[in-house]
């Protein structure tokens, strides 16, 4: 197993989630993509990817805590590896769709061995004379929490709400969300962040104009 991963004594949860999906928000883990003096890996450690899938909703603390206590170093850096390629197959996959054009054949062979490696290990029971659906246990194994990603952005591929996949009008941003404005005419990952970014460049081109 090799040395277990230190768990912190506080976890921080500090990820713009805007997305309004989970494969999205996922996706938008490398932010500044396009500007290469700015890039930034927002999951750049297997700690950091928990932290993620933690704010995200799809585990708890506890399943934090069980993880780094028994994820090995050797076994962390694998999975963070699977993350990142994950990660990059999604915005590839979705990005394509965002921009009218279809993914290539290549995206979606590689999302599929994705798809075929994380199914999710549910079970029945018996309760009482009720039969009872129990739900995957994210924290038996290090790329567990990686499965709902994976499902999520399966169902998203397949459901009407792919049409409304968009890229945000901020060229220096542009990350991924779904846009369910009334009119369909939402620009921005985020008001709060992109589109006042943008209303503080126009009224400073104008008034240099």
């Amino acid at each position: 197993m090799g040395q277990a991963l230190h768990c912190p004594g506080r976890l921080k949860h500090n990820f713009q989630l805007v997305a309004g999906h989970l494969a999205l928000d996922f996706a938008n883990t490398l932010d500044w993509r396009f500007d290469p003096e700015r890039r930034v890996d927002l999951i750049p450690s297997y700690e950091r990817f928990l932290q993620f899938v933690m704010q995200s909703g799809v585990i708890s603390v506890n399943d934090v805590k069980t993880l780094l206590t028994r994820t090995s170093k050797r076994e962390s850096f694998r999975t963070l590896q699977r993350a990142v390629d994950l990660r990059e197959t999604l915005d590839r996959l979705f990005r394509s769709i965002a921009l009218g054009s279809s993914p290539s054949r290549s995206c979606l062979a590689k999302f599929n061995h994705f798809l075929a490696d994380s199914r999710a290990p549910g079970f029945i029971i018996r309760r009482g004379s009720e039969f009872v659906c129990v739900p995957p246990d994210f924290s038996t194994t290090s790329d567990g929490p990686l499965w709902p990603i994976v499902d999520t952005a399966a169902s998203l591929l397949t459901s009407p709400d792919r049409v409304h996949i968009r890229e945000c009008g901020e060229p220096t941003c542009r990350w991924l969300f779904l846009d369910h404005s009334k009119n369909q005419s939402r620009q921005w990952c985020s008001m709060k962040i992109c589109g006042n970014r943008a209303k503080v460049e126009r009224f400073r081109a104008r008034r240099s104009g």
